[in-house]
Order: structure tokens, then sequence, then C-alpha cells
């Protein structure tokens, strides 16, 4: 479980939450992923290059980097 202050979020309308996550590993085994509950417009997978280059916000940054996705800064 990962949690703390890289997980608090400020939403634009000023709302604050703070999330304790849960990682899993999962493989696609059948299917195309795809959105499917309104609560994701898009989906795509990234090479660990690539994600060092993206944009990323704070809480999505730490998330990748207690995972071994990203470097430790």
């Amino acid at each position: 479980m990962l949690g703390g202050l890289e997980y608090e979020v400020t939403y634009p309308n000023g709302d604050r939450a703070a999330y304790v996550t849960a990682v899993y590993e999962a493989s696609v085994i059948d299917g195309v992923p795809a959105p499917a509950d309104g609560e994701l417009s898009d989906v795509a997978w990234f090479t660990r290059e690539e994600l060092a280059s993206i944009p990323l916000s704070r809480f999505t940054r730490a998330l990748l980097t207690a995972t071994g996705y990203l470097p430790t800064p």
C-alpha cells in the first residue's frame, strides 16, 4: 500500500483528497482493453523511457517511482 504527502491531490475546483493506493500486477489475457465505465477517456501503454518524458502529476510520478517504473529522483 502506498500513501503519504505525494498522494494528496488538490483538484481545480479546490477539492482536496488523500489517497491510499493498492497496486496489483496484471496481464491482459483476452480481449482489447478499452475505457468502459466513464472514468477513463483512453487506455495506452508506455515504455519506461517514454514515461520519463511524459508530463505526470505528482501523484502519478510518486506511484510510478514507488513501483519501480520511474527512477528515484
